[in-house]
């Protein structure tokens, strides 16, 4: 009797030591189906900065979209103060720091404190919405390193910081218009001096009619492939003071910018009548199109406008001695004019 039920054990046993590697074998199949899928969507991510951006619960907006699909590398923004153009910007190097290793990314601050904000709650933030994301080998004030060889290197903009790096994959200059031409002419165009793969993105709101950002942006050139982002809002003066209006249909706002080599769009921030009329009152028009319109116009300190010392050094004027000669004798009173 015992034999016998030693022998229906000895085949219980068997059974399910069956199951279980029919469990393991299942377990593993589906193990190796989720890694695959897994590299099927790294693969994806590794050529698609907006796949990747929109794996991590980010949700761009159409702008923002196109300036992650960009193929370029001279990228120039201006687009309204909180548009949005650091954060999206700041996505950036975090995909190339992943999805190249060793590669190098600097990131050049019109202040320190920008450039520390960049670092600690943009790019670090990225960083902390993928699980599985290499590891940080180094956090320091200045510069992150991972643990496959890439680095991010975040500094003020001076000529000083920015200098010493050599064939970077990304250079990124965040508020551009504020930040000396020395720093751009001497520290950040050498750096792509047989570099044809490094990117080179600049973002701002204008300052001025006048620096390598103004220049960049404004000049008719292929190389730079430029974003204008600015309020619907459009200000005018009315009987009772300023006011705001709709700046123009958004085709027809593109057209208009298409036609200077230009994407436009409008800050989907920005649409608030209420918000941007308070703004107006406080801020007055200069301002008001300068940090939400994206518009070169003068400094407050400005004498004169761009457009009378163009018309000043452009005009043709009349010469002094054509102009005495023309003038009658004795319209000239000399003794008047030195007493």
């Amino acid at each position: 009797m015992q034999s016998r039920t030693s022998k229906i054990q000895k085949k219980t046993w068997s059974f399910e030591d069956y199951i279980q590697s029919l469990a393991r074998q299942l377990d593993e199949g589906i193990q190796k189906q989720q890694l695959l899928a897994k590299e099927d969507r790294e693969r994806v991510f590794a050529s698609s900065r907006l796949s990747y951006i929109e794996s991590l619960g980010f949700q761009p907006f159409e702008w923002q979209k196109r300036i992650l699909n960009s193929k370029s590398r001279r990228l120039a923004i201006d687009a309204s103060r909180q548009a949005g153009k650091s954060t999206i910007i700041s996505s950036l190097p975090c995909h190339i720091a992943k999805y190249k290793p060793g590669s190098l990314s600097i990131v050049a601050a019109a202040t320190e404190d920008q450039a520390r904000e960049d670092k600690n709650d943009k790019i670090l933030g990225f960083m902390s919405m993928d699980p599985d994301y290499p590891q940080l080998v180094r956090d320091s004030d200045k510069q992150i390193e991972l643990d496959n060889g890439s680095r991010i290197i975040v500094v003020p903009a001076t000529d000083k910081s920015a200098r010493g790096y050599s064939k970077p994959d990304l250079v990124i200059l965040d508020e551009a218009s504020r930040i000396e031409n020395i720093v751009y002419n001497s520290a950040i165009r050498p750096m792509f001096t047989n570099n044809p793969t490094g990117i080179l993105v600049m973002l701002s709101t204008p300052n001025g009619k006048e620096g390598f950002f103004h220049d960049i942006f404004t000049r008719q050139d292929a190389t730079w492939e430029r974003y204008l982002i600015r309020t619907i809002w459009e200000p005018i003066m009315t009987g009772n003071g300023p006011d705001l209006v709709k700046y123009m249909d958004l085709e027809a706002f593109r057209a208009e910018q298409a036609a200077k080599g230009v994407y436009a769009d409008y800050s989907p921030r920005h649409m608030s009548y209420e918000e941007r009329i308070e703004d107006l009152m406080d801020m007055g028009e200069r301002l008001f199109r300068q940090e939400f319109c994206g518009e070169f116009v003068e400094t407050e300190d400005s004498v004169f406008t761009y457009e009378d010392i163009d018309r000043l050094f452009n005009s043709k004027a009349q010469g002094l001695t054509e102009g005495i000669n023309a003038a009658p004798a004795a319209s000239i009173d000399f003794g008047g004019f030195l007493s």
